[in-house]
């Protein structure tokens, strides 16, 4: 009778050796199981819309986010693979193409920030990454991208910027930023060789005002005459306030006939009067003028030639008040 006791001893290793690829190809499985789950998680509920597309340009995977940041479903990027770029603002384009050609040539860039138009039409700004990415092989396996919304933050900066810049009670350009706008002109008047005018506005007594009527009525006279200023210059002029009750206005002009027509529509449209509350104050004001490139050529010249007419102004307005008195 043959005996068959090996053989069996062989058939119980075999199975004990599948039992064992059984078991690790189960633990492998699950192992994978999990990280799908994990990639999940981290990809379909993330903020930032995440993106992987092919070397032939098409879609491999595009997150459930770019919804909420683009108004475009995934499906919209899987069937039109320009869509991102048909979607970037005009005036953004020529900065995504040299971010693209960089891309091509090394790899891997820099992060760039633009501008997007959603499929609502609103203007959002994306924070984008990518790069190259390859197989274990050293194969080319497309572009892996990451585009983040900060909108909310570019439009902080933004106001933080004007804040910056600008008189909180006026609204007004404050001076450091006044101060680019002369040397810009500066800059523009030179290379076109025009000329402009630097016209300095100060309220007469005014620290009689606020101790007169208070605080309150000196802001609102502040403001009025700001908001006054502000309806008398054309699209290319600036009115700035420098600080307290003093104001200043750089206006084109091609001759220097010119400033008289801009002091008169001034005097002409400054009321002499200004409501606050339930009186009336009466205010006077000085004017003094400096012309680029008649009076000076950089901004300490002229602003010092404007500062000193506008005192010659106020002494001559006190004497003839004085003189009514």
């Amino acid at each position: 009778m043959p005996d068959f006791s090996d053989h069996r001893q062989q058939i119980e290793e075999t199975i004990d050796g599948l039992r064992e690829l059984i078991n690790r190809l189960q633990t492998l499985e699950e192992d994978y199981l999990r990280q799908e789950e994990t990639l999940f998680i981290i990809s379909e509920f993330a903020n930032d819309w995440e993106y992987w597309q092919g070397t032939d340009g098409s879609y491999q995977y595009v997150s459930p986010s770019c919804k909420r940041v683009t108004g475009y479903d995934p499906s919209d990027f899987y069937s039109n693979p320009v869509l991102l770029k048909k979607i970037i603002a005009p005036d953004n384009w020529n900065r995504w193409q040299a971010h693209s050609h960089s891309m091509e040539k090394n790899g891997l860039v820099a992060p760039i920030e633009f501008k997007i138009r959603t499929k609502e039409g609103k203007i959002r700004w994306i924070h984008h990454i990518c790069q190259t990415i390859t197989g274990k092989n050293g194969e080319n396996l497309g572009i892996r991208g990451s585009n983040r919304d900060i909108t909310d933050l570019k439009q902080l900066q933004e106001r933080l910027k004007h804040m910056a810049g600008h008189d909180l009670l006026t609204g007004l350009p404050n001076r450091s930023l006044f101060l680019e706008h002369l040397d810009h002109m500066i800059k523009e008047a030179k290379r076109n060789d025009s000329m402009f005018a630097v016209v300095f506005i100060d309220l007469d007594d005014f620290k009689d005002i606020n101790d007169t009527h208070g605080h309150e009525a000196g802001d609102t006279v502040l403001k009025k005459l700001a908001r006054t200023l502000t309806e008398v210059t054309r699209e290319n002029d600036v009115v700035a306030r420098l600080g307290g009750d003093e104001f200043v206005g750089l206006f084109d002009v091609r001759h220097e006939t010119d400033v008289e027509a801009i002091k008169k529509k001034i005097f002409s449209t400054v009321l002499k009067e200004i409501h606050c509350s339930t009186y009336d104050i009466a205010i006077h004001y000085s004017l003094g003028v400096s012309i680029y490139p008649t009076d000076g050529t950089t901004v300490d010249t002229l602003l010092q030639k404007a500062d000193q007419a506008m005192y010659r102004q106020k002494e001559k307005n006190k004497a003839e008040r004085k003189k009514k008195q």
